[in-house]
């Protein structure tokens, strides 16, 4: 019996060992796991495996010291296979390396440290079947499995060819090239050459449109020869779909969060500000009216007006754009005359307009006649132009225009403001950017209504961007596509729909 020794309740393995470590006691109980073998059970903590372990009998088995004690008496290196079951009841077959551990001459714990072989055994496994001729591992599995020679030959196909080539009656004998689109059939050669050269085993994945569907493999690729290779090719299509799937889902979940951020930081700070604005002007008319003057009066009625309107139109877009963000607004493009929408707008905006005697210029046409979503489009033009309106100085002008491309129109506002700084204007249609300046009244302005305008154009497969340079004015373009896409709604639980072109 070997010299007895001093033992601890934990064994000493630090946590990123890189090998998959345990310790049980002589009873069977789990001490100690490290990180990489709870991972490999597909557990999420030490604390749940143990707890996992006690009360399933499949996994107490797998733990079970009788196991250990049977296996050293007739191994002295202590090293055994064993199929162990994981968290989801999925089965892997694991090299095990255990070592007694002693107290007063008695084993008192096994230390194991643990290497999966499950995928070295099935592909063990392959190579004996394809050497053999047998066949009934081959016939077990879904995948296709290929003979390859060092320059590309198929040499046989072992597995479901028929499925993957269904207008080639055989293979055996052509060319990768013959076969696969030649990006693929490239780099499967070069994984070739690796294998031949190191006796590695290689992988990737690819992309092989089929006559049916697009699929998604991952390609194994196996010394067999000095100079033949076996490729397994496995169709993953389920799993990729799957990942781009939570992809999406992570991403829409991300622009959620930072609606709900932006939100907090309109209510938090843009709009809080402006009530309390007008709250203050209220107090000194409601405490000092009797000792202001008519003109004092006049000037703190505007501020509220001002204030009033400013926290109107900002509830309008923050209501508008929450609405878009939940899918909750219905694309309905319909044609009719523009000019008719866009006076309507010009003359919401004359008050403001006057007050700075700023010129509002309609250089549209007339008779055109446009397919848009009426509310979308007029709140694209509203936020356009009160927009110049608050960043051009008294005595200047604001223009509206457009021009008919091939399959678009261009529409364009001009001011001759101050201009925006380069840095500046992605932040202002970023919905990510908390960003907003004063305008030459000391307006105030959130950017919401850009990135509202933002969302609205690309709802008619339009784009929009500023041109500008500070101290000229600006100019802000934006496109309206000649084919829209139909209604559709998007949310983190159904897929985008409507991808069918509607022309008025």
């Amino acid at each position: 019996m070997p010299e007895s020794r001093k033992y601890s309740e934990r064994a000493k393995y630090p946590d990123n060992f890189s090998f998959c470590a345990f310790r049980i006691n002589h009873a069977g109980d789990l001490i100690f796991a490290n990180d990489n073998f709870v991972r490999l059970l597909g557990f999420s903590s030490f604390a749940e495996l143990q707890n996992y372990s006690d009360m399933h009998e499949s996994l107490e088995k797998c733990f079970s010291p009788q196991r250990f004690y049977s296996y050293l008496k007739n191994n002295n290196k202590g090293i055994n296979q064993f199929t162990w079951v994981t968290k989801n009841e999925s089965k892997i077959l694991l090299k095990e390396y255990a070592y007694p551990v002693f107290q007063y001459e008695s084993i008192a714990y096994f230390d194991c440290i643990v290497e999966d072989v499950s995928e070295k055994n099935l592909v063990s496994k392959i190579l004996n079947d394809i050497n053999s001729n047998d066949g009934s591992i081959l016939k077990a599995i879904p995948d296709f499995i290929f003979v390859i020679s060092h320059d590309g030959t198929i040499i046989e196909n072992k597995n479901n060819c028929r499925k993957l080539f269904p207008s080639i009656n055989n293979i055996a004998g052509l060319h990768l090239i013959d076969v696969f689109p030649t990006d693929i059939s490239y780099e499967i050669l070069s994984r070739i050459k690796e294998v031949l050269a190191s006796g590695d085993q290689q992988s990737f994945d690819f992309q092989f449109v089929g006559l049916e569907e697009k699929k998604f493999f991952e390609a194994r690729l196996l010394l067999k020869t000095y100079n033949e290779v076996v490729i397994i090719l496995r169709d993953i299509t389920v799993q990729k779909n799957t990942e781009q799937q939570i992809k999406k889902i992570t991403e829409e979940l991300k622009q959620l969060n930072s609606t709900k951020d932006k939100f907090f930081s309109i209510i938090g700070h843009d709009l809080r500000t402006p009530l309390n604005g007008l709250l203050g002007y209220a107090e000194i008319l409601s405490n000092e009216i009797n000792d202001l003057g008519k003109e004092e009066i006049s000037e703190f009625a505007d501020s509220i007006a001002e204030i009033a309107r400013s926290v109107t139109a900002l509830l309008n877009n923050l209501l508008e754009w929450a609405r878009i963000q939940n899918g909750q607004i219905a694309f309905e493009p319909r044609k009719f005359l523009i000019n008719s929408l866009i006076e309507k707008g010009f003359r919401l905006l004359h008050a403001s307009a006057s007050k700075k005697q700023i010129q509002l210029i309609n250089a549209l046409d007339p008779a055109l006649e446009l397919c848009v979503d009426e509310n979308m489009f007029y709140s694209i033009v509203l936020n356009l132009v009160s927009n110049a309106i608050k960043f051009t100085q008294t005595g200047g002008y604001v223009k509206l225009a457009c021009k008919e491309l091939d399959d678009m129109f261009e529409f364009s506002v001009t001011d001759n403001g101050i201009g925006i700084a380069e840095e500046n204007i992605r932040k202002l249609i970023d919905v990510n950017e908390s960003f907003s300046t004063s305008g030459t009244a000391k307006e105030k302005g959130t950017g919401l209504g850009l990135t509202l305008c933002k969302e609205f154009v690309k709802k008619h497969n339009g784009h929009l961007k500023i041109e500008s340079k500070v101290g000229e004015g600006a100019t802000f373009i934006f496109t309206i596509h000649k084919e829209l896409p139909t209604q559709s709604r998007t949310s983190i639980h159904k897929d985008v729909s409507g991808t069918e072109k509607l022309k008025c």
